[in-house]
């Protein structure tokens, strides 16, 4: 689990395609149900369940920042501003996410279903890349190998 998805941590190669870098906090998982408790990442970008403190599965943790960084790319800034953790608070965490309609209705669909407080109920891997919003994108199922389909699923 990468554990600190961030525009700054999102690249593109010179062919346009995408790239993840720094891996400095990332840490390999046995499996999707593998807990994990040490809190990291940057504090705008942070899932809610890693400020909880209870354990959170890292995958679940990495979709919830995914869906910060489209938020940002589609209006412009992070919906929580804050430079430390010790800013972003449960009440904070709690407050309903405001998703102007100056986009799609599809792309704010996406983003509530990623972006939902309790981490099981946000969309596994696969099922954001079959989500209809992303229904022009090429499909990259294949990417992944058998190993690790069971992550995304």
């Amino acid at each position: 689990m990468h554990r600190d998805i961030k525009l700054e941590n999102i690249l593109l190669d010179g062919f346009g395609r995408v790239k993840i870098g720094d891996f400095g906090v990332s840490v390999k998982i046995d499996g999707p149900n593998s807990v994990l408790f040490e809190q990291c990442g940057t504090p705008a970008y942070i899932a809610p369940e890693i400020v909880l403190e209870h354990g959170y599965l890292g995958l679940q943790a990495d979709i919830w920042s995914s869906g910060i960084c489209l938020f940002a790319m589609v209006y412009g800034n992070v919906p929580f501003k804050i430079n430390e953790l010790s800013q972003l608070t449960r009440p904070m965490l709690e407050q309903a996410i405001e998703f102007k309609t100056t986009v799609s209705s599809s792309c704010i669909d996406l983003m509530k279903k990623v972006l939902t407080l309790d981490p099981k109920q946000r969309l596994k891997p696969l099922q954001i890349l079959k989500h209809p919003w992303m229904q022009d994108i090429p499909q990259f199922v294949d990417i992944f190998d058998e190993s690790e389909r069971d992550l995304i699923r």
